[in-house]
């Protein structure tokens, strides 16, 4: 993947209830396709974002699932357990500095 992901400060929305936390078992970086999977009930899909990506289940409708408002502010409609990975913020390179009297 070109973006890099951080997988350990991941968090799960239910169609209803509180957000969780979750990062993948044994201190793995990221969450395996299975895990993925049993963590959204089905087929997985990615929606990149800004500041990370929604895993979602990409038959969520068609399943019966419940809208998730709480991850639908983004302007989708999205159904069932959806989970938002943050990019991983690089800090801002140093700024150059010249010294000016010696140009």
């Amino acid at each position: 993947m070109s973006d890099e992901y951080n997988w350990p400060a991941s968090i799960l929305y239910h169609p209803m209830g509180d957000p969780i936390n979750i990062k993948p078992i044994d201190d793995n970086p990221s969450f395996g396709e299975d895990e993925l999977a049993t963590f959204i009930g089905g087929p997985v899909d990615q929606i990149k974002l800004d500041n990370g990506m929604l895993i979602v289940n990409e038959q969520g409708k068609e399943m019966g699932l419940a809208l998730n408002d709480m991850a639908s502010k983004n302007g989708y409609s999205l159904y069932g357990n959806v989970i938002f990975v943050p990019k991983i913020v690089q800090p801002a390179p140093e700024p150059i500095k010249f010294d000016i009297k010696n140009l």
